[in-house]
């Protein structure tokens, strides 16, 4: 069940807002707000405040990535998609929990482990998620697959997955059509349809007794998941991205039938990195990591690090786009859009391999490969989104049946 774990825990510490709701939780940073008007800053800190205490929501989301001008190589092939469908129920002041016990130091959590332990319980007892998610992986990657390592795929992995009281569902069908072997396999089982666990249960019982610690590499990765959201609240290292922030009003529009405000935010990354405090950011910016991980750095090390990082910037951001468009309800402040784009020529980067004394393919000489971001996440009925049921005619596997292969079903 690494896969739905992984799922459920990121999508909830992405939680739009912060899901922040008691008293003695630390505030949230105020948004950046370039030179916007007094009012329209105050709509964006309004949303925010809003946002925090969502107890549930639908989200919509579209992600498109992609290198383009690659040799030999159709545009197409090299194409990532992923639609996703999610309705989400969750307890904010949990979800808060989660977000302070995991921005602890990894020594801090193994020595706390019974609590954190007990958090991540009652986490997933409250949490309802119906999850309907298509990826279409490049043609060039699945291609690869078959013909080095023999694993077959369809053109379009589709998962679905709900958790509801507890337990677990998934659409074995879905994963049956989406890897054709695993498929096979679960034909000869005579498995089919939805399946459920005691996801609650068998985390009980692991739980239960004397139990070794995780190991630190997992706390590390909770913690670096978290090291992100740290640096943006770090009043130092927002002083040094304000000045390059720039917010702007667009034209209003309507989500829902209700007037939104359209804001969109971009980056000045060519400003920045030519700015000689760019260097204190990259610092600022690896100490968190650095202090995230629980890892010493050596100082020589990180001077050469931070000098390659630096010039690589210098020379990506010549062409880079970045930008993100938000829309807030102007009747009531939520939100209702996070668009972000980015866009990279990565031309330099070849042109830096080759002074470096890389060795370059042919085929790469002199292209000029451009690699796009693009997501587009809506969210909407606020406060009110639809329950989340079991799945009807469901095998319910018992626990005594799984052991760690049947809990890695779809990890």
């Amino acid at each position: 069940m690494t896969l739905l774990a992984t799922i459920v825990l990121s999508v909830a510490l992405w939680w739009p807002g912060g899901g922040m709701t008691q008293s003695d939780a630390p505030p949230l940073p105020p948004p950046f707000c370039g030179e916007l008007s007094d009012a329209d800053c105050q709509l964006l800190a309004d949303a925010q405040e809003l946002m925090r205490g969502v107890a549930s929501m639908n989200m919509t989301l579209a992600l498109d990535a992609g290198l383009s001008g690659i040799p030999d190589f159709a545009d197409e092939d090299l194409a990532f998609g992923l639609d996703m469908d999610m309705t989400m129920h969750l307890n904010p002041a949990l979800n808060e929990e989660m977000r302070a016990i995991t921005a602890r130091p990894p020594e801090e959590l193994l020595a706390t482990l019974d609590e954190f332990s007990a958090l991540v319980i009652d986490f997933y007892k409250t949490l309802a998620l119906g999850l309907e998610m298509e990826v279409a992986l490049p043609r060039a990657l699945r291609d690869a697959l078959e013909i080095e390592e023999g694993v077959m795929l369809a053109d379009t992995l589709t998962i679905n997955v709900r958790m509801v009281d507890g337990y677990a569902y998934i659409d074995m069908d879905a994963l049956a059509a989406s890897f054709p072997d695993l498929g096979a396999e679960l034909a000869a089982e005579g498995i089919e349809g939805w399946i459920g666990v005691d996801f609650v249960g068998q985390m009980e019982r692991e739980l239960e007794g004397a139990i070794a610690a995780p190991d630190i590499s997992t706390l590390q990765s909770m913690q670096l998941s978290m090291a992100f959201n740290q640096l943006m609240m770090d009043e130092t290292m927002r002083s040094l991205l304000a000045p390059y922030v720039v917010v702007e009003r667009l034209t209003d529009e309507e989500r829902d039938g209700a007037p939104v405000a359209v804001f969109r935010t971009t980056l000045e990354l060519g400003k920045m990195v030519a700015n000689p405090n760019f260097t204190r950011l990259l610092r600022e910016a690896a100490d968190t990591m650095a202090a995230a991980a629980g890892e010493e750095v050596d100082a020589q090390e990180l001077g050469t690090g931070i000098l390659g990082v630096q010039l690589l910037a210098t020379m990506l951001a010549r062409s880079a786009e970045f930008e993100i468009v938000q829309t807030v309800g102007l009747d009531a402040p939520y939100t209702y859009d996070n668009n972000i784009f980015m866009q990279l020529d990565l031309s330099s980067l070849i042109a830096m391999a080759a002074m470096g004394g890389g060795e370059v393919p042919d085929d790469l000489v002199g292209a000029k490969p451009i690699l796009t971001f693009d997501m587009n996440a809506s969210y909407s009925d606020f406060d009110a989104a639809p329950a989340v049921e079991a799945p009807e005619n469901v095998e319910i596997l018992p626990l005594d049946s799984m052991d760690g292969s049947d809990m890695d079903v779809i990890s």
